[in-house]
């Protein structure tokens, strides 16, 4: 039976292990209750494997972390469309460092988060918490397959704090300028990843058997030579009517059954440079953020930035400097960010948006575009007022006597009002003081507009008249 006992400052343990033979150890537990919880639970862990109910320990202490990767890469990562980049990343990070040399047994929480602070100078958070994601699915698989029993030491690792940013893409009126731009052997295929946003082995594993140009509908199911996509199932998105005419020429030109083969009608590597392409694209099409003009003249560091390419000189050696464009630095990918971009910017359904990207949840559409709907929290955020605009108060104007020109509804400039012929003029019964004057009275002409008169301030010039003109009352005061 499991016992404890203290000596010193710590609380060891007593119990019988896989082979039934008396173990003692130093623990960590601060109190003799959990000196004796802690025993109970090894000697109990211990009898499941005496009887076969968990793996027993390795011996040797499992082997090493680069066997394990090396197992890891052979037996799980080969299944994923992402296989050749993890053996890149994981060969240059992993594989080669100080950790990969450790046992099993030895790799804890803490070396682990040695490894990744040693990365923090060299590689961004982003890409420090793939590293963690690596060895993560790497302790997970193992767990799984037996070939290792203990607690996955990740889990205690914190993961880095990545700083949000707003995607990258192409402007409304920088798209036309950019696809004229692309070299013509590549212009369908940047086309289709805009009207699209299919990823890059999307496009590239496209079969001209996906595309049905009549029913404006393109079978996104597979991904480079993967019968799979990154989502893991087929979908079908609808096709930009301006996009017929690219994809149309694409089929027609290709040689083999993909839409976007090599010129030898086989699928496009990997490797393939589409950012390189891209960029060449936005320099030539004058989509650049301003140029930065060179002294090349050898061992002169002369640089000067200027918004434009104008023609310039060293001052020093008074050669002509090179403009070279400066572009955003933009990515393949972010022609995905562009279509959905635009989409949310032209007043899309953002359940639309989700379905046309094939987000697997619809927030990730709204968390990462939804700045870009038309009114975005406007509306809310007007909601704070703590000035509120004043009310415009009424202004004195001035009395102008006008002939009425129009009919019912017009709106000439100024108050009018309007004359009637004294033939015409109907009589005005009741108690009304301020009776309109005539004509003759007021000195007004047949028709115009007239300065105010300093008479008529403080009264009301009624005139009435039936027929093709209104009654109209000025007041002035």
């Amino acid at each position: 039976m499991a016992s404890v006992s203290f000596r010193r400052t710590r609380w060891y343990v007593k119990y019988r292990d896989h082979r039934g033979r008396w173990v003692r150890k130093a623990s960590t537990a601060r109190t003799k209750t959990e000196a004796r919880r802690l025993a109970d639970d090894l000697e109990r862990q211990c009898e499941r494997q005496r009887l076969g109910l968990e793996p027993l320990p390795d011996e040797t202490g499992g082997g090493t972390l680069r066997e394990l990767t090396g197992w890891w890469l052979q037996t799980y990562s080969i299944t994923h469309a992402s296989h050749v980049r993890n053996t890149r990343t994981v060969g240059k990070h992993i594989l080669s460092s100080e950790l990969a040399k450790l046992r099993l047994v030895e790799v804890t929480a803490g070396s682990i988060e040695q490894f990744l602070q040693a990365k923090a100078g060299e590689l961004a958070p982003e890409t420090i918490n793939h590293l963690r994601m690596f060895l993560m699915s790497i302790f997970s698989a193992a767990k799984k397959a037996g070939k290792f029993s203990g607690p996955n030491p990740v889990k205690e690792v914190a993961r880095r704090k990545v700083p949000h940013r707003t995607p990258e893409y192409l402007r409304t009126h920088e798209v036309p300028l950019v696809l004229a731009a692309v070299p013509p052997r590549w212009r369908s295929l940047f086309a289709t990843a805009v009207y699209t946003g299919l990823r890059r082995g999307e496009l590239v594993g496209l079969r001209k058997q996906d595309v049905d140009v009549g029913a404006r509908l393109l079978t996104v199911a597979r991904s480079y030579d993967r019968d799979t996509t990154k989502g893991g199932h087929g979908d079908v998105i609808p096709i930009a009517r301006e996009l017929v005419p690219y994809l149309e020429d694409a089929i027609r030109r290709s040689p083999s059954e993909l839409v976007f083969p090599d010129p030898k009608g086989e699928m496009l590597s990997q490797q393939t440079p589409l950012e390189d392409v891209l960029r060449r694209a936005m320099k030539h099409a004058g989509v650049v953020l301003g140029y930065e003009h060179v002294c090349r003249r050898k061992g002169c560091t002369h640089r000067e930035l200027a918004a434009d390419a104008e023609l310039r000189h060293c001052p020093t050696h008074g050669m002509k400097l090179w403009p070279k464009a400066r572009v955003r630095a933009i990515r393949f990918h972010d022609l995905r960010h562009t279509t959905a971009s635009l989409l949310m910017m032209a007043g899309a359904n953002t359940a639309a948006v989700q379905r046309i990207l094939r987000h697997s949840d619809p927030r990730i559409t709204v968390d990462v575009y939804g700045h870009l709907a038309p009114g975005y929290l406007r509306a809310e955020i007007d909601r704070l007022q703590f000035n509120p605009p004043e009310e415009p108060k009424p202004q004195r104007q001035p009395v102008e006597v006008a002939e009425a020109v129009g009919t019912v509804g017009s709106a000439p400039l100024g108050p009018p009002v309007v004359q009637a012929p004294p033939e015409t003029a109907p009589r005005v019964h009741g108690p009304i003081r301020n009776r309109a004057k005539s004509p003759s009275e007021t000195g007004a002409r047949p028709a115009g507009l007239e300065p105010a008169t300093g008479d008529l301030e403080g009264r009301c010039s009624i005139q009435l008249s039936y027929g093709r003109v209104l009654a109209v009352v000025a007041c002035a005061g």
